[in-house]
């Protein structure tokens, strides 16, 4: 096969509300970084230390990093943008200067990386409370911090060697046949590049699928538990506590569904469909950009001229990708309503009065 090779460009709509759209999901991911690095720091302290919250420590770390390389930089690379506009279509082809193009891509593959880290976490609390309730002796002599923070750094290892493929698999240098600088891709290897984009989408989303069914599972199973044997009988403050518990998985359930089924579906459909090399290789580059494209050129979803259709779909995936970074920071939120814990946590760090003991009790009930 001879070289295959790409020039990395964007398609920007005439009003320019796509760029409008990079700056609305920057400043999601922006907030989105701020209040995990709280989450992290405020499970830090000594009164919250438990495996349920070591978990959380993780899963922090995994939404910052994916609300970091989703939109992280694209401030910067708003101010890189070199557009060409015509008057003959509705989107005009922009290129990213190089080095920044280069950078671009390789964030838009970390963002898988770090991305597979937080559903696999999330999928893990869910077990924990289950394994809680089933088995709450063995839970408290078996489930300890140590073992909790080594399943984190195992999520962590798996999915960047996982992903780490991804970014040998092209060779981003400058374009020196233009004056300037912008990004040409080329094939490194043909049979990673397939690694890099079939079959990596297969596993992701297989892994996606066993994560949502594992939730449903163990959503099903607390609030059974919950319902039959915890709440008969007078409601007491420990009871009222259980009950904010179940409100609380079933709300982490429904965002993980909302955000994650979309893709699911988008990936199944890719990795059902005849691909080849060249297209592998521009999807690698820019996710939402080329498949948006695949969609136009494989379904009848959506009618009207070319342009028109690739807009639609193309904002309905920065959509989607959006929603993940809400997933990435309503699990702040959720705690923060549903969890007296983590209000009191937060009123004492400020206040300066910490009340480490109560807080310490009402953990080691999680």
């Amino acid at each position: 096969m001879g070289p295959v090779n790409s020039r990395i460009l964007y398609l920007i709509d005439s009003n320019k509300y796509l760029l409008d759209m990079f700056t609305a999901g920057s400043v999601i991911a922006y907030v989105s970084m701020l209040l995990n690095i709280l989450v992290f720091l405020l499970l830090c302290r000594k009164a919250l230390r438990s495996p349920a919250t070591v978990l959380m420590q993780g899963l922090a770390v995994a939404d910052f990093l994916t609300a970091f390389s989703s939109y992280g930089l694209h401030p910067l690379f708003l101010l890189q943008y070199d557009c060409e506009y015509s008057t003959t279509r509705t989107l005009h082809e922009c290129f990213l200067q190089y080095p920044y193009c280069s950078l671009a891509t390789h964030m838009s593959i970390s963002f898988f990386t770090f991305h597979n880290i937080s559903f696999m976490i999330t999928t893990c609390l869910g077990l924990q409370k289950v394994i809680a309730i089933r088995f709450p002796i063995w839970t408290k002599t078996q489930l300890t911090i140590n073992k909790a923070a080594i399943l984190s750094v195992f999520f962590f290892v798996l999915s960047v060697a996982l992903g780490m493929p991804r970014h040998f698999a092209i060779r981003l240098e400058a374009d020196i046949s233009i004056s300037r600088k912008t990004c040409i891709a080329s094939v490194n290897d043909t049979e990673v590049v397939q690694y890099s984009t079939v079959h990596y989408l297969m596993f992701q989303t297989t892994l996606m699928t066993c994560c949502c069914f594992v939730m449903v599972i163990s959503t099903f199973f607390i609030i059974y538990k919950l319902i039959t044997n915890k709440f008969k009988g007078r409601m007491t403050e420990q009871r009222r506590q259980e009950r904010r518990s179940v409100i609380m998985i079933v709300i982490v359930l429904v965002v993980f569904l909302i955000t994650e089924i979309p893709k699911v579906i988008l990936n199944l459909w890719w990795c059902f469909k005849p691909n080849n090399t060249f297209r592998s290789l521009v999807l690698l580059q820019h996710y939402e950009d080329e498949m948006s494209k695949l969609l136009i050129d494989h379904t009848d979803m959506i009618s009207g001229y070319y342009w028109y259709r690739y807009s639609v779909f193309r904002f309905l995936l920065e959509i989607i990708k959006m929603f993940t970074l809400l997933g990435c920071l309503s699990n702040f939120i959720i705690y923060i309503i549903m969890s007296m814990k983590m209000r009191n946590e937060i009123i004492s760090l400020f206040k300066k009065t910490p009340n480490g003991r109560a807080l310490e009790m009402e953990m080691n009930r999680m």
